[in-house]
């Protein structure tokens, strides 16, 4: 315990010599997005979208650990997360759900289809981020209440319902 505060007060002090003022938040990836968006190159297109599609998952996951709920850390939390908006028994929440998903299957074509044509425009990749932009500021929404104990009151339900209570 006591070696652990130290290395604790040790890894502060390195941070504050860096000025790195803590972890990065997955919703950083959406200047990454608008920056590789800029650059207007098929490669850089669908990079912009899945470092886009990252910024919304990742508000996601980290809205749902806050709530206290448990996400693996492997690619099932992609369907966890889905899972527990989808069924949260709330329809603006499982609107948001849905359209993540669709961002999801979107963000596969990007990273894993090179025969894909839907990665060339720029005005699409635009409206993708506005979109990506939409649904964070919808989870953030999140945290207010009562939609806050809404959701996770939800979510608590539909994990006793496939047993996870």
């Amino acid at each position: 315990m006591i070696k652990c505060v130290h290395f604790y007060g040790l890894k502060q002090k390195i941070l504050k010599k860096f000025n790195y003022v803590g972890l990065m938040e997955g919703k950083e990836f959406l200047t990454a997005a608008q920056k590789l968006a800029q650059m207007r190159f098929e490669a850089a297109i669908r990079s912009a979208f899945s470092r886009a599609y990252y910024a919304a998952f990742n508000v996601g996951v980290k809205l749902l650990i806050d709530l206290g709920f448990i996400l693996p850390k492997d690619a099932s939390a992609h369907d966890h997360l889905y899972q527990r908006l989808n069924n949260a028994g709330i329809s603006e929440i499982k609107d948001i759900a849905g359209r993540l998903k669709d961002l999801r299957q979107k963000r596969v074509h990007a990273d894993y289809d090179m025969q894909s044509r839907s990665f060339q425009s720029h005005t699409e990749c635009e409206l993708d981020i506005a979109r990506v932009k939409l649904i964070i500021a919808q989870l953030e929404s999140c945290y207010q209440q009562p939609l806050r104990n809404q959701l996770k009151d939800g979510i608590q339900e539909y994990e006793r319902k496939i047993g996870l209570h």
